[in-house]
């Protein structure tokens, strides 16, 4: 398993009445969890990202600490980024 960790920007519909929220849903091979509860979405994938690595979710959280700690990259969206190009972040976790 390449364990790829994936953050999908997304607008979520409730089927019955409509309503529309937005946030991101955040997997990888062994987590998967999602935060509905933006007002937006930031244009940025960095931002995205930074708001992410914020998240008090224990599965972004555990998606987040592997990155970190095995120095991996990440897809937002339709764009992958390597550790390189992310690793200005993180750069006070380590």
């Amino acid at each position: 398993m390449s364990n790829r960790a994936t953050i999908e920007p997304t607008e979520f519909v409730s089927i019955k009445t409509g309503r529309k929220s937005y946030g991101i849903r955040v997997y990888d091979d062994y987590g998967q969890t999602y935060d509905n509860t933006w007002d937006i979405i930031p244009v940025g994938d960095m931002e995205i990202l930074s708001r992410v690595k914020d998240s008090d979710d224990d599965t972004m959280v555990a998606i987040i600490d592997h990155l970190i700690e095995f120095q991996k990259g990440i897809s937002i969206g339709d764009n992958w980024y390597e550790w390189d190009d992310i690793k200005h972040l993180f750069e006070d976790e380590k």
